[in-house]
């Protein structure tokens, strides 16, 4: 009895070590799961929407990769922040701006070589204009910002840093790929045209309410007229001349062709 106790107790004793090793194993890879383009860091209260935010994430990469015809450049950091404090402090450290505060809206950052995203499970407490239960509007803010990701793996500022002029096509550029544009934002565009609030220079399209139907149909005019192969060229610059100069318009050109496509689109929809 001695020897079969014995035996049973070392067999108890690997089977448990067994197990609290893929436990182990299991936590490692809910807070540090990999794929073939991304790595995504988590906190387990955050397991029940990481699947979703990975699997959203490589459905558009491949979108993402159609629509510029080249894969991404290298592979990325996706992460889960569980709160807005936990937000706060990263970008705080991440950008180097101590004490930062961000806004209840900004839930979401893309870089070359990271994405960060405030938990959706956060998004009652911490942050407005974002719900949890609108699975497509997430669906694309996720889009939007993986596509801020392949941009800056191909631009000389990976970062996005002194490239606020062009706001307006780092943004629409993500506005249109993401295709958050087809969602309603054009019409946004043609209210701002309507309502007098059309910008009068392109540093300031990335402003007001409007800012995701203008500057995002500013980029799908431009795509329109010169067609994709100009607008990948553009993924380089990193100035408002280098854009306007590639294209071989002024500014207020730009602007006044812009303006014109976008009433005449929207009466073709009407009729």
């Amino acid at each position: 009895m001695k020897k079969v106790f014995s035996y049973f107790s070392r067999t108890s004793l690997l089977l448990i070590f067994i197990f609290q090793a893929l436990s182990s194993f299991a936590r490692q890879s809910d807070s540090n799961a990999q794929n073939a383009l991304f790595t995504m860091h988590f906190e387990s209260t955050d397991q029940n929407i990481a699947p979703f935010i990975s699997r959203t994430l490589s459905q558009r990469a491949k979108t993402i990769e159609h629509f510029f015809g080249k894969p991404f450049a290298k592979k990325f950091e996706v992460r889960i922040l569980a709160n807005r404090a936990a937000l706060n402090t990263y970008w705080s450290e991440a950008w180097n701006i101590p004490g930062l505060k961000t806004e209840c809206w900004m839930v979401a950052s893309g870089t070359a070589k990271e994405l960060t995203i405030l938990s959706p499970n956060a998004w009652s407490e911490d942050a407005c204009e974002h719900t949890i239960a609108d699975t497509l509007k997430t669906q694309l803010l996720l889009a939007h910002e993986l596509t801020h990701v392949y941009h800056g793996q191909y631009n000389p500022q990976p970062e996005f840093e002194g490239l606020d002029a062009i706001g307006w096509f780092v943004e629409g550029l993500a506005v249109l790929v993401s295709g958050q544009l087809d969602a309603g934002h054009l019409a946004a565009a043609k209210e701002a045209i309507e309502h007098g609030k059309a910008p009068t220079q392109l540093a300031n399209a990335w402003s007001g309410k409007y800012r995701y139907g203008v500057s995002g149909s500013l980029v799908q005019y431009i795509e329109n007229r010169y067609g994709r192969e100009k607008l990948i060229s553009l993924l380089s610059s990193t100035s408002e001349k280098e854009i306007l100069d590639e294209l071989q318009l002024t500014e207020q050109e730009l602007l006044t062709q812009w303006q014109k496509a976008v009433i005449e689109q929207q009466k073709s929809l009407s009729h």
